[in-house]
């Protein structure tokens, strides 16, 4: 596809080859093709940036046996951060068969889409199970040690947190499954704290099966009039859905970015 006439400020509309010998003559085209890479080709042809696309919205991969045979257990108030930087983001996880999902993961994949890229999706992220400071929890620690002395430490899962995370990790702190609350040592108080709020955990990819929802980049945003969609570049050239530079946080609102940007440039180009 090119612009009849040469470069986009000049007129005569726009010539689109649809097969070896057919072309299609028009005053207006929309492109929805979606991250594909042929679209963005086709804009940066036409004079538009194009921020590199990377996989947004994925799940990490992390084969951590702290977290083996947990798959299907969710923590509803749990906090992650990209270790490095000011990355962090709150919410539900969930533990897989392959590492970790849930909004919090996916949120964080989003934001650090170009950081993780970067890294080549290897890093490591800090994962705080109960989202709490390090001294509300051990705050909260002594509490159940000064009310449950006699009490083994594995019975009684502290903050909420599912038993069999909890057991696990209590393992990877060193607990004994015979300790009791009582017999706890300062020292294992704050491997637990740890465990609990600071657990270093080593990304090593996305989901191995590629299931990422959307893609970041795209056009640049700048170079759109967006109450038509029409290109401040090319004139009579409108774009919508994800060859845009729209990244949302979860695929619903990334369908809404489709549906409304398309009825935008639909009535824009019907006018």
């Amino acid at each position: 596809m090119h612009r009849r006439g040469g470069r986009c400020a000049e007129a005569g509309g726009f010539r689109v080859t649809v097969g070896k010998d057919e072309a299609l003559h028009a005053a207006k085209v929309l492109l929805a093709t979606g991250s594909t890479r042929r679209g963005l080709d086709w804009a940066k042809k036409l004079g538009h940036t194009i921020e590199p696309p990377v996989p947004s919205l994925f799940t990490f991969h992390i084969p951590d046996k702290r977290l083996g045979g947990l798959e299907g257990i969710s923590v509803p108030k749990a906090e992650v951060r990209l270790a490095g930087s000011k990355l962090k983001q709150a919410g539900p996880v969930l533990i897989t068969h392959q590492g970790l999902s849930g909004p919090a993961i996916l949120k964080l994949s989003a934001w650090g889409a170009r950081a993780f890229h970067e890294a080549g999706y290897h890093a490591e992220i800090i994962i705080n199970w109960i989202n709490r400071t390090a001294e509300d929890a051990g705050r909260g620690l002594r509490d159940l040690k000064a009310e449950f002395p006699r009490k083994l430490v594995w019975s009684i899962p502290a903050f909420e947190t599912p038993r069999r995370l909890w057991e696990r990790l209590l393992a990877s702190a060193g607990i004994p499954e015979t300790q009791t609350w009582a017999d706890l040592s300062r020292l294992q108080m704050a491997r637990i704290t740890g465990a609990l709020t600071k657990g270093t955990y080593e990304v090593r990819g996305q989901n191995p099966f590629k299931e990422e929802f959307v893609t970041c980049g795209g056009v640049r945003l700048d170079e759109i009039n967006f109450k038509t969609m029409e290109s401040r570049v090319c004139a009579g050239l409108y774009f919508a859905g994800e060859i845009l530079d729209i990244d949302a946080l979860t695929g619903g609102f990334n369908f809404q970015n489709a549906w409304t940007t398309g009825w935008l440039a639909g009535q824009a180009m019907a006018g």
